[in-house]
């Protein structure tokens, strides 16, 4: 809420012009066409940019949240669109408690927030349990491979020294700092040093435990040391014909979006 502009999200005109290009044909590698009327549970909606692309592609979107200031602000990304997604406020762990029993999705979507939970392995279980037969799961995390645990453990540790600052401007002039004064970077900051639970996870560990809840076919769509995962279940035939090829890098996370 006080952060609300910034890199890769929907007030940077770049992000907003390209987010159905980006989840199409980087992240989940399925054809534009597949998505409308097919009804997707965007698991985390933060600040609101995938349940935007989402919908902009004619999806049907359930959006959760754990924080009440997410649902209001994906509401008011969503406005501007001709639809009436559902939401909802619960952490991921309990998604059972608010959704009804027997709803399930063409496509369940968590990009960057299973790693935030205080059970990953409950959050994972509800988000497998939500995808129908047929339907896919996509999940990005973050990568085991993608720093050296010494390193981590610091990040940790200034990740605590950011929380326990005593005020909201002594936040923002840490979060500036680390920025390098870049007002534009300060919201990413945000995101890297304000969640104190940051699970990194290998693909193979990530791999098995979705097989053993009954998804197949877990493939990276995206070649990085962080985890960008598609799996499906059931009979995939329908979705079959929509599945595009790998793009190559650069990726819109490594885009400044200047142009």
């Amino acid at each position: 809420k006080t952060l609300p502009r910034g890199q890769y999200v929907l007030s940077h005109p770049w992000l907003k012009a390209n987010v159905t290009d980006m989840l199409t044909r980087q992240e989940l590698l399925i054809d534009p066409a597949w998505f409308k009327g097919n009804r997707v549970l965007d698991a985390g909606c933060g600040n609101g940019r995938w349940s935007y692309g989402l919908t902009k592609l004619g999806a049907q979107v359930t959006a959760v949240d754990y924080n009440a200031i997410a649902i209001e602000e994906t509401r008011r990304a969503l406005a501007e669109q001709a639809v009436e997604p559902h939401f909802h406020q619960s952490p991921l762990e309990e998604l059972e408690n608010v959704l009804p029993p027997d709803d399930r999705f063409d496509l369940v979507f968590c990009w960057g927030v299973a790693h935030h939970c205080r059970s990953f392995n409950e959050a994972i279980r509800q988000l497998c349990r939500l995808v129908k037969d047929g339907g896919v799961l996509y999940l990005y995390l973050y990568g085991r491979e993608s720093i050296p645990f010494d390193d981590d453990l610091e990040l940790f540790k200034e990740r605590v020294r950011y929380n326990v600052l005593p005020t909201p401007e002594a936040k923002l002039a840490f979060l500036r700092e680390k920025a390098g004064g870049d007002e534009q970077r300060i919201h990413n900051m945000h995101d890297i040093y304000a969640p104190l639970i940051n699970r990194r996870l290998s693909f193979d560990a990530v791999k098995a435990q979705l097989e053993l809840l009954g998804l197949h076919r877990v493939e990276r769509t995206i070649d990085h040391t962080e985890l960008f995962i598609r799996a499906f279940k059931g009979d995939v035939r329908a979705v079959e014909p929509h599945l595009l090829a790998p793009a190559s890098p650069p990726y819109w996370f490594e885009h400044h979006g200047e142009t």
